[in-house]
């Protein structure tokens, strides 16, 4: 179960809407020890409504910030502009290094993927996890005040 406070689901909802009509992607970082979370938005560097690439001079700095401030990556987000939270093939292909080596483990094995569907009116969040030959797994996500 993915325990996510409810300003986090809204800064990703507000992202997904701030971000139209492109996709939008960031991730979110949590704390090894305090537990706390925080939203960092990623640019979409494909600027696309299709497909999210996020920018890897950005992912570079947030690596260098989980390193330096003892933070995890719980979550990597991205929007879907007019279809279901539900990861697409291309999604579970782009969580393997190198892009659809599905037969190996995905780069981050223990990272949510999050994802925002702005499909009907009321955005829809859902939490995933992708694993090895790009089975994907739903996890329920429990709000946080």
């Amino acid at each position: 179960m993915a325990h996510i406070p409810d300003e986090i689901l809204q800064a990703m909802v507000d992202h997904a809407k701030d971000d139209l009509p492109n996709e939008a992607c960031g991730m979110i970082l949590i704390g090894r020890s305090d537990r706390q979370m925080t939203v960092h938005r990623v640019t979409n560097t494909a600027a696309s409504p299709y497909r999210y690439e996020m920018s890897p001079l950005e992912m570079m700095k947030l690596e260098q910030k989980r390193d330096s401030e003892n933070l995890d990556l719980f979550a990597i987000y991205h929007s879907h502009v007019a279809s279901a939270a539900y990861p697409s093939p291309t999604d579970v292909r782009m969580a393997f290094f190198p892009p659809g080596e599905t037969d190996n483990e995905p780069m981050f094995p223990e990272t949510y993927y999050v994802l925002v569907s702005l499909e009907n009116n009321k955005p829809d969040v859902r939490a995933f996890h992708i694993k090895k030959y790009g089975e994907i797994s739903e996890e329920s996500i429990e709000s946080e005040n």
